[in-house]
């Protein structure tokens, strides 16, 4: 199964502790290949470099920078050049069977492709 993970979804299994794989391991038996696109990375990076961004969210920035490493995700390029990072997403996943791990609202409507979200406080699910 792929899993491509968006930012907000990193930095909120950051922020409230969940360790992203063995959620996921508890959620589905099959083999996982993460995705992580290279433009979630430049999110990741710009939040930790800003002087306006709070220390809390440059310090869970720099946290999930480790994670993503631990995973050892396959980094993609988004192909489009549009410069809405959510749009990329959607038309990167379309018509591919990969399982999208985000929290954005907007973006869980745009595909059909299946979510993985956090349920409660430490649980993930695959909708």
């Amino acid at each position: 199964m792929k899993i491509l993970l968006d930012t907000n979804f990193i930095i909120t299994c950051v922020k409230q502790k969940i360790d992203i794989q063995e959620a996921t391991d508890q959620t589905t038996s099959q083999p996982i290949e993460w995705l992580v696109p290279q433009d979630v990375l430049n999110e990741l990076r710009n939040l930790q470099d800003k002087k306006r961004t709070k220390e809390t969210d440059k310090q869970s920035a720099k946290l999930s920078f480790e994670i993503i490493q631990n995973l050892n995700p396959k980094i993609i390029n988004l192909p489009t050049k549009n410069p809405n990072i959510d749009i990329k997403i959607v038309n990167y996943i379309l018509d591919k069977p990969i399982v999208l791990a985000t929290l954005d609202k907007n973006l869980k409507s745009r595909v059909k492709n299946k979510i993985l979200t956090i349920r409660g406080r430490k649980n993930l699910e695959i909708i």
